[in-house]
């Protein structure tokens, strides 16, 4: 097993909830208003050169990758689905060979994906790779489900399609074209957070908090404006793949106890007896509870569709929709 690199939660997240909030205001403000908008990938168009190859290493920024390509490649994700775990995920031979013949590898990176890394390392002939958390300036020790984090997808989009035209210069055109559709269909996704933002900031009665059986949402609750209350030392110990001692555990059930916690989050995709006691223990102090995923969810149309639906469940579940 991979171990996940140290997670300093709170600080590592805040850290870059600045400029998460900022590229926020961009993307809702700055965009011209439509009467309506949609989370469904842009379809169409032909392709004006043969199609290249790339490779990705996760469903979550798969799907993004296949938007902004379209036609002009074909693309792999390697880990799809909740079946497997990105973390602990070795490649197979086939993956392998998937690799080998990419034109362009798109990678998590930030200690996520460390086998797709090992992977491309061991490759005779590196083809062009592009390092999602290695192009970013991340806090050391950060929340590495970096696609949960909307300013980190903003700038994501951009270079990604900056490194299909690098890869496939033909193309560009055709590359500019999609993104400026891609960009136009992530709208929703952007004013959905903006607005959920501005609603918990003027909540009535306090902070909207949220305690969480994972961490893999924590950069989205920071972007819209929830505070983190899970117990500190469970946090540590889920983050590093650990093991909650019973005393972390017992905090977590008074925090659901005694009025504290505003949601529950859990993620579907790591269940667990713990867990239940948790959702237990929330169902019968009135707590509401949200289901997350770490990877896409099993038939969402699209990465705005699945985030939107989760961003949606939590408006709903907290009475502001």
């Amino acid at each position: 097993m991979t171990p996940r690199p140290p997670l300093r939660r709170r600080s590592a997240i805040s850290a870059i909830a600045g400029a998460v909030a900022l590229l926020l205001l961009v993307a809702t403000g700055c965009s011209p208003a439509k009467e309506s908008s949609s989370t469904e990938a842009p379809v169409g168009g032909l392709c004006p050169v043969p199609p290249i190859d790339v490779v990705v290493s996760v469903d979550q920024w798969g799907d993004l990758v296949e938007q902004l390509a379209g036609s002009c490649a074909k693309v792999t994700s390697i880990v799809s689905g909740g079946s497997v775990d990105p973390h602990d995920f070795e490649p197979t031979p086939a993956d392998a060979a998937a690799m080998t013949k990419a034109d362009l590898i798109v990678i998590n990176g930030f200690g996520y994906d460390e086998w797709a890394q090992r992977a491309i390392d061991a490759l005779s002939s590196r083809p062009v790779v592009f390092d999602i958390g290695g192009r970013y300036d991340m806090p050391a020790g950060g929340d590495p489900h970096l696609w949960y984090a909307p300013g980190v997808v903003r700038l994501a989009l951009d270079d990604i399609t900056n490194a299909l035209e690098s890869v496939s210069p033909g193309a560009a055109e055709f590359f500019a074209a999609r993104s400026v559709s891609v960009g136009d269909s992530m709208r929703e996704y952007f004013d959905t957070i903006g607005g959920l933002r501005e609603k918990f900031q003027n909540a009535q009665g306090g902070a909207v908090t949220y305690a969480a059986t994972e961490p893999v949402f924590d950069a989205m609750a920071t972007t819209v404006g929830m505070v983190d209350v899970t117990p500190e030392g469970f946090a540590r110990a889920t983050s590093n793949e650990g093991e909650p001692s019973p005393g972390d555990i017992a905090q977590f059930m008074d925090a659901l106890a005694d009025g504290s916690v505003s949601v529950l989050i859990v993620n579907v995709q790591s269940s667990s007896s713990m867990t239940d006691r948790l959702r237990e223990q929330a169902e019968s102090h009135g707590v509401p509870i949200v289901e997350v995923t770490e990877t896409m969810a099993p038939g969402a149309s699209s990465f705005q569709a699945w985030q939107v639906g989760q961003l949606q469940a939590i408006e709903s579940a907290l009475g502001f929709s």
